[in-house]
């Protein structure tokens, strides 16, 4: 991960938050720091180790992180894709939004906005599942291990778009 220190606040932050639903959105709050630049506005490759972090700040908030280092469970991200708007320019403020947008037996679907001034910046999607010890987690077995109701959710037309996307490049 190259963003140690915001990572390791994220940890430590997460003691004093309340927790939140498992698919109730999340929100993070930062600022475009010197070593997010290239020139004058956030680089592209900081957006997605960002989106890693709102990731993990939804595990933390439902209060999985016990369960997930109890059973040696990783999330792994396998397909993720982002649309620019505006760019974010050095020392700004902006927030990530992220929230769990569909789930099947295998995957879990994640959106990421980031905001700044109420304005949506980038908006990034993220395919992920969950790595054990002996190999992937179902999703279910996460779910029991949650303890919580979970509602199922009607699949997104984004999301049917990009299993196709993600289908034609398989067969290419």
């Amino acid at each position: 991960m190259v963003l140690r220190f915001r990572f390791l606040y994220l940890i430590l932050a997460h003691y004093f938050k309340r927790f939140i639903g498992v698919m109730d959105e999340n929100t993070l709050h930062f600022r475009v720091f010197l070593n997010d630049v290239d020139v004058k506005r956030m680089s592209s490759d900081r957006y997605l180790p960002i989106m890693d972090l709102g990731r993990i700040n939804i595990i933390l908030q439902a209060g999985l992180l016990n369960i997930f280092l109890k059973n040696k469970w990783v999330p792994v991200a396998r397909v993720a894709t982002i649309r620019y708007r505006y760019p974010l320019k050095i020392f700004q403020k902006y927030q990530l939004k992220s929230k769990i947008i569909y789930w099947d037996d295998e995957w879990v679907w994640t959106e990421h906005k980031f905001e700044r001034n109420g304005r949506i910046t980038a908006v990034g999607i993220t395919k992920i599942t969950f790595l054990g010890p002996k190999g992937v987690v179902p999703i279910t077995e996460v779910i029991d291990a949650y303890a919580q109701p979970v509602a199922k959710i009607a699949i997104p037309n984004v999301i049917k778009k990009l299993m196709d996307a993600e289908l034609s490049m398989k067969q290419d």
